[in-house]
């Protein structure tokens, strides 16, 4: 095979990947539910993972949150519209509860805004 096949081949899979990571960032994950509670687990390494989040109106939300590195700009997360900041300190879960009593897109982010998520309520 001539080496600029090999090229467009390995391409056009790069392409592929990406698209398909794409997609799945867009939608959201869903909810665990447990007892009317929507609860979802995000991992802070490099980014929140997930970074968005889809949850249902009216039921109560709570989101654990592991950081699993040292960097400072990780150390808080925010949420703006319900006020609330809180520290995640590296290795623990950090539960955070929030009513789903308006509908909306919200941000949460990092003191310096270079983790952002968003949190889609339906």
């Amino acid at each position: 095979m001539k080496p600029i096949g090999l090229v467009l081949i390995l391409l056009i899979i790069g392409i592929f990947v990406l698209w398909i990571w794409a997609t799945k960032r867009k939608r959201g994950v869903a909810p665990i539910k447990t007892n009317g509670v929507q609860i979802f687990n995000i991992l802070v390494k490099g980014v929140y993972a997930p970074n968005v989040i889809r949850a249902k109106f009216g039921l109560p939300i709570q989101i654990n949150f592991k950081r699993e590195e040292d960097t400072d700009c990780s150390r808080y997360v925010n949420f703006p519209d319900w006020h609330i900041r809180k520290e995640l300190p590296q290795g623990q879960t950090v539960t955070i509860k929030i009513p789903a009593d308006r509908k909306g897109t919200f941000s949460f982010m990092c003191d310096m805004s270079m983790y952002q998520g968003k949190l889609i309520i339906e």
